[in-house]
């Protein structure tokens, strides 16, 4: 049973201890795994390393141990790739029974269940005698009640190389794969709900992302900058920012529009500027390509039609992880992963040439012969 990191509560321990790190998806990459799993412990170092914890891993039998302060398990948990974490310590068996009887003193559950994994298959003694012997004990000792369904407190055993390693709390993760294992994209980022929670998805998947904001005004730019703070706590680097004044040549399109009377237009050719942006954006990084948050039919910019012609602006591949999502699930992983509340602070940035009527089924021939008189 995994905990959220909401019930985190950090205790001052000491002895041999370590966290540790289990992962999924990397489990399943046959000859790449190692690597998979090299990436993961080197994201997990560089990250903790940023935020001031020393550490070093060890990668052993499908899990990796990293040695650094038990207040680094949310840290630690925010990693893509990892599916849970367990702060833990090294306990001989003739042990366990005294090093339980302290440990278990704090707590007060209705009920329990002890469950050990014998990663190292060759410990003599099965884990169904090990369950059984551990627990027996604790109920002598503490009078707590078994229970192997919902139990309220799970103790775990984990048996690796002939050692045992104890853990009493496990904190679920975030999942997917190591950021840097999925090559690189540009991500169009404003200070809306959807943008961020794409790039949240993105970096699950292991993408690692360059943020390129079209300024608008300087308290737009700040905005991104602290929803940036917030992504990048799932990231082991700092995420590059590159902010581009879209503001003058969106006005001069605007108003040509509003003399040739095509003023329902500008949003599809906003976004089919920002996108010729982020082409040239892309080809100066080595991107792979360029993610957006579109949701489809959410806005009027994001109807198939019009998002088949806003597509043309670039040769790269565009990746919009949103696009099957409604705004209630996109909400619920902005407030999942932090950004909603940054959202929040000051409203939602308006678009100031936004038109009263706006074309939702845009006619590709009708954009093109536009596009040309704008010279665009």
């Amino acid at each position: 049973m995994c905990l959220g990191l909401d019930k985190f509560l950090y205790r001052d321990i000491s002895g041999n201890r370590m966290i540790i790190v289990r992962y999924g998806e990397i489990g399943l990459k046959g000859k790449n795994r190692r690597k998979f799993e090299e990436l993961l412990a080197k994201n997990i170092e560089v990250k903790l390393k940023r935020y001031g914890y020393a550490s070093h891993t060890k990668i052993l039998r499908g899990r990796i141990f990293v040695y650094a302060s038990p207040q680094a398990v949310p840290l630690i948990a925010k990693c893509p790739g990892v599916v849970s974490v367990s702060p833990a310590k090294e306990v001989k068996y003739e042990d366990i029974f005294e090093y339980l009887s302290k440990e278990l003193a704090i707590y007060e559950p209705e009920s329990f269940r002890v469950y050990t994994k014998r990663v190292d298959k060759n410990y003599p003694k099965t884990s169904k005698e090990i369950n059984e012997e551990i627990g027996a004990f604790i109920v002598r000792e503490f009078g707590w009640k078994v229970d192997l369904e919902k139990p309220e407190l799970v103790i775990g055993i984990e048996i690796i190389d002939g050692k045992f390693y104890v853990y009493l709390e496990t904190y679920k993760g975030v999942g997917g794969l190591p950021v840097g294992s999925a090559g690189k994209l540009i991500m169009l980022i404003s200070s809306g709900i959807d943008s961020p929670v794409a790039a949240y998805l993105m970096m699950k998947r292991g993408a690692k992302i360059i943020a390129l904001h079209m300024k608008h005004s300087d308290s737009g730019v700040e905005k991104v900058k602290k929803i940036l703070e917030v992504l990048e706590q799932y990231s082991p680097r700092k995420i590059e920012l590159v902010v581009k004044n879209h503001y003058e040549e969106l006005s001069k399109i605007s108003d040509k529009l509003r003399e040739m009377h095509r003023e329902r237009w500008t949003c599809v050719f906003c976004k089919y500027t920002m996108l010729k942006i982020a082409d040239r954006i892309a080809n100066k990084y080595g991107a792979l390509g360029i993610v957006t948050g579109d949701s489809l039919g959410q806005v009027a910019s994001q109807t198939l039609e019009n998002m088949y012609i806003e597509s043309q602006a670039t040769s790269y591949p565009i990746y919009r992880p949103l696009i099957g999502m409604d705004k209630n699930e996109i909400e619920g992983i902005a407030k999942n992963i932090g950004t909603y509340n940054v959202f929040l602070e000051g409203g939602e940035e308006k678009c100031p040439f936004k038109a009263k009527y706006v074309v939702v089924q845009g006619n590709y021939e009708e954009f093109e012969k536009i596009r040309k008189r704008l010279g665009i």
